[in-house]
């Protein structure tokens, strides 16, 4: 909780994450939590995002066959696939910004109340650590990235918002355990 939201009972993150333990809303409708936001423009941003990262790919892959020979015209290519990946992350950003701001103001959503939220979140979070085998590190950035991105990429996924709460995180823990044992002793 500190980590994701730095214990703001109504912080938001600028995917739609939210409350104290950044519950994204299909995770918390999955959890059980009952009163979620999720307009359909929500999910038309994910829509457009999978997109942009097409696009993006596509120009990407066409900027590696660039040759001598025939560079002018897959760089112009290349060039164009990139406009486009741009503009669908500016509109994607102005769905979530929308997302962000709606929920904000309304209020009502049930990950924004902290007794549900640490339920579910903890809840959630066990889940993940059971689907890793104890595994701490794959847990968390399950929890960050996602259970299918763990699964993708075998391990970790190579993000750097990822890497950094998975050490973050872990950093937490351990000063958290060393408190424990120094009240023990």
């Amino acid at each position: 909780m500190k980590r994701e939201s730095g214990f703001d009972p109504f912080a938001v993150s600028r995917v739609g994450a939210a409350g104290l333990t950044q519950i994204m809303p299909q995770t918390a409708l999955d959890l059980g939590m009952k009163n979620i936001f999720k307009p359909g423009y929500f999910e038309k941003a994910f829509q457009i995002k999978e997109q942009e990262r097409k696009k993006r790919s596509e120009a990407m892959s066409a900027m590696a066959r660039i040759t001598p020979e025939d560079g002018l015209q897959i760089a112009i290519h290349a060039r164009e696939l990139m406009q486009e990946s741009i503009a669908m992350a500016q509109e994607k950003e102005k769905f979530l910004t929308q997302y962000k701001n709606d929920l904000l103001r309304k209020r009502q959503d049930d990950r924004f109340k902290p007794e549900q939220a640490i339920e579910h979140g903890l809840r959630y979070f066990a889940r993940l650590l059971q689907e890793q085998e104890g595994d701490l590190s794959l847990a968390l950035a399950a929890y960050n990235a996602g259970s299918h991105r763990v699964k993708e990429h075998k391990g970790i996924p190579p993000f750097a918002e990822t890497v950094l709460f998975r050490n973050k995180v872990s950093d937490y823990y351990r000063e958290y355990l060393k408190r424990v044992e120094n009240r023990i002793q």
